[in-house]
């Protein structure tokens, strides 16, 4: 999904493999978890990995993009309570109130959903979670600060591979998008596999 500038907010962006490529160490779901749960393990993080084709190692990182439109929190039945919006624009939920109905994880616009429920056989443990850009934190989302491989970045700013004017491959070189759908192409990966098998 390529969506414009207006269309998002604040957001944590990868950088596309030109400028840095992401290695999957998972030092940011790790920071993450520690930082928001302390603890580390799979579900606690707000920003997560998926491994694509091994012999590509690609590495996808998901996060929320803050849609200007937050369809998550209009869903949301306790909207304002346990789904909140700030005056810049950033959603992000309040784990004291929410629920976990799972509304806002299937409002979601992307795939997969940015937006991470946890589930529990305890209603009242059953939470959801999604990038709060580590709120109230002066440093800014700690995924950005400490990523060993400097490969995410806030779009608060000229973007470092813009500033340098890095030239990014296109798509026909390429199975990676660039920054404004944040690596959105599993699809895109797999149907040029397939066109790749068929051509040998």
């Amino acid at each position: 999904m390529n969506m414009t500038h207006e269309e998002q907010t604040l957001h944590v962006v990868k950088c596309p493999p030109e400028y840095s490529a992401c290695t999957g160490c998972g030092s940011c779901e790790m920071l993450c978890g520690m930082l928001h749960e302390g603890m580390v393990g799979p579900g606690y993080a707000r920003i997560f990995m998926r491994q694509g084709p091994t012999h590509r190692q690609i590495y996808h990182v998901y996060t929320c993009q803050q849609c200007a439109d937050a369809p998550c929190y209009e869903a949301c039945p306790l909207k304002d309570k346990a789904m909140k919006k700030d005056d810049s624009g950033l959603v992000y939920i309040d784990e004291e109130a929410c629920i976990g109905c799972g509304k806002c994880e299937k409002a979601c616009k992307y795939t997969p959903s940015r937006i991470r429920l946890t589930k529990s056989s305890d209603r009242k443990k059953r939470k959801a979670r999604k990038c709060d850009l580590c709120k109230g934190r002066p440093e800014g989302p700690a995924c950005v600060q400490f990523c060993p491989a400097k490969c995410l970045e806030l779009n608060d700013k000229p973007l470092p591979w813009e500033r340098e004017g890095v030239s990014l491959a296109s798509e026909s070189d390429t199975p990676i998008s660039v920054p404004g759908d944040f690596m959105e192409n599993e699809q895109y990966l797999q149907s040029s596999d397939a066109e790749q098998s068929s051509r040998r």
